[in-house]
Formats: C-alpha cells, sequence, structure tokens
C-alpha cells in the first residue's frame, strides 16, 4: 500500500518543518499526533509532498474531523514566518486555542450554520454629518481596502464602526474587531451586544481556556458573527468574514514581546490582503508607520475631526516646574485647579505611567540602592504590601530599616506613583471619592469594569492611573486631566519615545470635556519649551506626526527605514559580545546599517544579560536578505547553543 508524505510542522525552535507519512490521505491544517525523538508531539499538516526516498516516521494519529486551520489561513501563517522568521511551528501554535494544544484533545468540528435572515435592531443613536459621510465612503470600499479612520477622541468612531458592521451582517459576513488591551473591551463589548445580542463574541487571554474555546468554536461555526478580541484574536477562523477592524491601530500592545514576537495589527493587514476583503484601521493618534502609508496612497483615509457633542477640545497649559516645589509630584497649581474642579462638582485626572508608590528606594549616606537580584532594575517601593517589587520579573522583597551598604538610617523614597498620590490626594481632598486605575488595582476578575462604571457613575471625584486609564473610555463629566512624569518622552534615548508621548497627552486630554467643552489639561515638565510639547499644545495631533515625519525623513529612520533586532541572552555579558560580534562580522553591510552590539533597555532579565544588534535598511528587501544570512549563519553555528537568541521584526521596544 503507498503511503502519503507530508510536511508537518512542531512547536519547536527549530525553523522548518517535518516529514512523516500515512497510509491515508489527511487534509492540509489538520492537527495530528506524531513521534518527535522518544516524545508524542502535536503537529500541523502544512502541505503534501512527493516521497524522495527519505526515511520517515508514521503519523500516529489524527486529532480532527476537519482542519483546523483552511488553505488560506495556513498561506497567511507561513507568510508569518518567513516575515518575522520565526519557527513556523511556534507560530501555528500561537493561533492554537490552549485547549488544542496538546495531543489529548481531539475536536469535533459543529458543522456551520445554515444562513438565515438577521434580526437588526434599528439604530436610536443620530449620526453626525462627518459620521454619515464616513460611514458612505467606507461602505464603498471593495477588495483589500485598507482604509484610515482617523477621528479625534469623542468622535464617535464606535458608531460608524458598528454601521460597517451591520452591512456585513446583512450579506451573512463576520466581523473580527481587534482591540489592543483587554481592558477595551468590556465597554466595546457592551456596545456591540446593544446591537447585535447573541451574534457578539469576546475572546482574550484572562478568559478559562473552556471560555475560550467555546468561543473559538462558535465563531468558526457561524454562530457567532462579530468577535471583539486581542492580539491572540488575530487569526480566528470565521466561514465568511468579510471586514476585519483595527480599533486604536497606533497602541503598541499588538505587539507581542515575548516568544513570536509578531504585530497583530500587520497581521490582520495581510489577513485582509489574502482574503481581499477591506479592513479599516481606527485611531485618534495613528501611527507613523500608517500615515506613511497613508502618504504613499496605500492606505485610504477618512477623517472625523469634530466631537459629537460639538464641544470645543480641552485647553493645553504647559506648567513649567523647574522652580516649584512639588508635593508628590503635584506642582501647587495642579493642587489648586484640582480643588477648583472638584468644587465644580466635577471630575479631575491624573496621568501618571508609574505604579506603586515610589520607584527608588535609596541611601542618602552612601547611595546604595534597592535593585533585583535577577533584573538589576530599581525596585519599586509598593505601600499596600510594604513590599519592594520588581516589575520587569515581579520578584518581591522586604523593606530594610538599616542599609544594606552602610547600615545607615538613612533611607528614602525617591520618585512619585499611582500608591503616593492616591494617599497624598485623600490627605488634601479627605471628603472626595478618589479612584486608582492601575494592574494592581483591576487584578480580580471583573474589577476593571466595575471601577469603569463606578467612574461613570459619579460626580465629583478625582481618577487617578496609568496608560490603561486613558484609552478609549468616556468620562462625561470629566472636567481637568493633570500629566506628571512625562519628561521621560523627552529626554529618552527611545527611537519611538516621542511618537509615544505624544500620542499618550492627546489620548488623555481626550477623555476630558466631552460634555460642555471648558476642560483643561495640565502638563507638568521641566522643559516647557521643548518643540513637541509646543507642538502638542496646540492639540492636532496630525501636525505633530507629520513635523516627527519629516524628521524621521531626513534622518533615514523608521517608518522611512526598516528595521529588526537580533537579541542574545546569556549569564555573562561577554558571551554576549562575543556572539553578537562574531555574527556581525559575517554580513555584508553595503545596503544595511549595524549597530551594536549594545546591552537592550533591559539589561538583565531574569537572570540573564541581554544584548542586541539593531539592523537597519532602506527596504523590507534589503532587511529580509540580510536576516537570512544572519539566521543562517546562526543555525550553522554551534556555539550559538551557548546564548538564547532571537529576531524582532519591526520591534516598538529597544
Amino acid at each position: 500500500m503507498s503511503n502519503f508524505f507530508y510536511n508537518v510542522s512542531i512547536a519547536i525552535p527549530l525553523r522548518q518543518a517535518f516529514t512523516y507519512h500515512s497510509e491515508n490521505q489527511i487534509q492540509l491544517g489538520t492537527r495530528v499526533a506524531v513521534r518527535f525523538g522518544a516524545k508524542l508531539k502535536l503537529g500541523i499538516i502544512l502541505e503534501e509532498i512527493n516521497h524522495d526516498g527519505i526515511q520517515t516516521k508514521p503519523i500516529d494519529q489524527v486529532l480532527d474531523d476537519e482542519p483546523i486551520f483552511s488553505a488560506t489561513e495556513l498561506d497567511i501563517l507561513g507568510w508569518a514566518s518567513d516575515y518575522y522568521h520565526h519557527p513556523i511551528g511556534e507560530v501555528c501554535n500561537s493561533f492554537l486555542p490552549t485547549s488544542l494544544r496538546n495531543v489529548k484533545t481531539a475536536m469535533n468540528i459543529d458543522a456551520p450554520l445554515v444562513t438565515a435572515d438577521i434580526d437588526i435592531k434599528v439604530f436610536t443613536k443620530i449620526l453626525s454629518d462627518q459620521q454619515t459621510n464616513a460611514v458612505k465612503f467606507l461602505l464603498k470600499l471593495q477588495g483589500f481596502s485598507p482604509t484610515l479612520l482617523y477621528g479625534v477622541t469623542g468622535s464617535g468612531k464606535t458608531e460608524v464602526y458598528l454601521r460597517c458592521i451591520q452591512e456585513q451582517l446583512l450579506k451573512h459576513k463576520s466581523v473580527l474587531l481587534m482591540a489592543p488591551e483587554i481592558s477595551l473591551t468590556p465597554q466595546l463589548e457592551l456596545r456591540l451586544k446593544e446591537q447585535f445580542g447573541d451574534l457578539v463574541g469576546l475572546y482574550h487571554s484572562k478568559m478559562t481556556p473552556a471560555k475560550r474555546y467555546k468561543v473559538w468554536k462558535k465563531f468558526r461555526s457561524g454562530e457567532t458573527r462579530v468577535l471583539i478580541g486581542t492580539r491572540s484574536a488575530a487569526m480566528m477562523s470565521a466561514p465568511n468574514l468579510g471586514l476585519i477592524i483595527v480599533d486604536e491601530e497606533h497602541d503598541a500592545s499588538y505587539k507581542q514581546h515575548e516568544g513570536f514576537k509578531f504585530s497583530a495589527r500587520d497581521l490582520a493587514i495581510k489577513r485582509a490582503q489574502i482574503l481581499k476583503i477591506p479592513i479599516i484601521l481606527g485611531s485618534a493618534t495613528p501611527s507613523l508607520r500608517t500615515l506613511r502609508s497613508v502618504e504613499e496612497k496605500n492606505f485610504g483615509i477618512i477623517k472625523l475631526t469634530k466631537r459629537i457633542t460639538k464641544q470645543n477640545p480641552p485647553k493645553f497649559s504647559i506648567l513649567d516646574i523647574n522652580e516649584t516645589t512639588l508635593t508628590s509630584g503635584l506642582a501647587p497649581q495642579a493642587i489648586e485647579a484640582i480643588a477648583t474642579t472638584l468644587h465644580q462638582n466635577k471630575q479631575a485626572m491624573i496621568f501618571i505611567n508609574r505604579r506603586g508608590f515610589a520607584p527608588q528606594f535609596i541611601c542618602a549616606n552612601c547611595d546604595w540602592r534597592a535593585t533585583c537580584n535577577s533584573c538589576e532594575s530599581s525596585l519599586v517601593f509598593h505601600h499596600h504590601q510594604d513590599r519592594l517589587i520588581c516589575h520587569r520579573c515581579d520578584s518581591a522583597f522586604g523593606v530594610p530599616t538599616h542599609c544594606p551598604g552602610c547600615s545607615a538610617e538613612q533611607l528614602s523614597f525617591i520618585g512619585t506613583g499611582t500608591e503616593q498620590l492616591e494617599i497624598t490626594l485623600q490627605e488634601l481632598f479627605p471628603n472626595t471619592h478618589i479612584y486608582r486605575m492601575d494592574k494592581d488595582s483591576t487584578k480580580k476578575a471583573n474589577s476593571m469594569e466595575h471601577l469603569l462604571n463606578t467612574i461613570r457613575d459619579s460626580q465629583s471625584s478625582i481618577l487617578i492611573g496609568t496608560q490603561m486609564l486613558i484609552k478609549g473610555h468616556d468620562f462625561p463629566n470629566l472636567e481637568l486631566v493633570v500629566a506628571i512624569d512625562v519628561d521621560q518622552g523627552v529626554t529618552s534615548l527611545h527611537p519611538g519615545a516621542i511618537e509615544e508621548m505624544g500620542q499618550q497627552l492627546i489620548q488623555v486630554a481626550g477623555r476630558a470635556g466631552r460634555a460642555d467643552g471648558n476642560a483643561l489639561v495640565l502638563v507638568q515638565s521641566r522643559y516647557s519649551e521643548d518643540k513637541n510639547l509646543l507642538q502638542l499644545k496646540q492639540g492636532n495631533y496630525l501636525n505633530f506626526a507629520h513635523s516627527i515625519m519629516i524628521e524621521r525623513k531626513a534622518l533615514n529612520q523608521p517608518p522611512y527605514a526598516f528595521e529588526a533586532i537580533i537579541k542574545a541572552s546569556s549569564p555573562t555579558s561577554q558571551t554576549n559580545l562575543d556572539f553578537l560580534q562574531k555574527l556581525k562580522a559575517t554580513v555584508d553591510s553595503k545596503h544595511c546599517m549595524l549597530v551594536g552590539p549594545i546591552p537592550s533597555m533591559q539589561a538583565k532579565l531574569r537572570g540573564s544579560y541581554q544584548h542586541q544588534l539593531v539592523l537597519q535598511a532602506p527596504s523590507r528587501v534589503h532587511l529580509n536578505s540580510m536576516l537570512r544570512t544572519l539566521i543562517q549563519t546562526l543555525s550553522e553555528n554551534k556555539k550559538s547553543n551557548k546564548v538564547r537568541w532571537s529576531v524582532n521584526v519591526d520591534p516598538v521596544e529597544f
């Protein structure tokens, strides 16, 4: 009896597929159990091949009645493996529900539901003229039509999404709506379920594996027609996908930083291209990469430049704090503005992207500083836990009463975090409700949703939070925003720091003044004359972004160049440096620039030192060519086993 031969992907860090045989023909995209060494491992059938005389092992078991990935989805996953230079087995595994990542789980796919007429509710909200024009523009899109929906905060992008979704449902098609963070999904789910009921599903990593598997099956079968999902939902199967929407497309959270380092936004764009369907990229602060695509007319654009309430945007004021005594990071003028806002029975928000009580704990006598043993980063004091905690590896330590370096008692906290602000403001305004939103205050299930509802229902109150507070939330009674500790964006060596600072300030400003248009944004800074801050003061993000893009183009920096990072990690710095230096010497860099080896921004993590080579090229072709050469060299070099190395294409963190 003749056998069939297949290339099978296995979730291991080897950049190849493996050939197995079977007496029976198996559909591509099916999960199988195969012997790899002494272990039974999960594999995905990638392609059928001709037998060339090599000895192969048999496929032990076919796990699915129907393929887990379609042929089109396999093409997209193959593209992702090539684009990000990552092992195909790990790429495929990344988009399987957790329940299906082992050989013990067999799956019976429900047959797609019979297409039936959909009961669509009448929309109750009346669109503005700009929203109406945007809907008409977007509904005319045919085939692969990537389009930026630029809308200032409060301009009603969600209502535009809803009309576009309804049009797809009437055509008996499915829609994937992506959000960058879990914190943004509750309000999207609430609004979409109001309109489309049980046709809407939610998928993210905080759900139990059983719930995620259930949602996955429903979207795949067609029972769920609209899926709201975070990064892991980028490749969710649907029987007839007609539209992809990427909300807050600029958000860095779409980029995976561990393991398979992909951008869910870019993967969604590629998926739309291969499926030949429209994709809408929505944002009030578009990424420079997207704006360049608009500039080159590869992407379309439609604008919402006015708030639906017709109220004026908040007024920006930059507060010079060089000669100012601060109280837990707050200038006297900011405290006075908070008092005035509360007296008017309105809400004030303090934005600081630092959680905990204080970011540093030091000795004034000998300059000893509390650092993590594994990461060499400053330990952050958390008041409620009475612990010094590393925000990189989550190691926790007790708080010493004497300096471990000189035994002196001159220990003190330096800097301000959200916990300290909460305590200080409670002392300054004892009769005021204060709500803190950060990673620590929203750990419990549904705590985020409960906190947001409480904030919306409150009148005179103070909100304190990190960047999770500023993204996409609607606070109708918010009248004042105070942004502190923003100077990191001005002084940072990180190439994307200015862009990120601008996005954060515009986003946080957009939370305020939606009801009456009298809002104020106070930005505390020691660089009040910085040209970027002065540009942001005008409140026009597109002008700000355009000025940055002119500079980037002159300097041949992204988005006018293409970057990748090869990172090395090992227990000693010298091992990394030797490894990367030898690697660098093997490359002909005529068309590309190599920087390094240099320490990563996180120079040590969980006991391992981290160094990197930064690759920059004028074209994607040149970058990929260099990466292929480097990866081939690494694969053939036995000494590469002494370090853990990885490739990061289009990095957002350095």
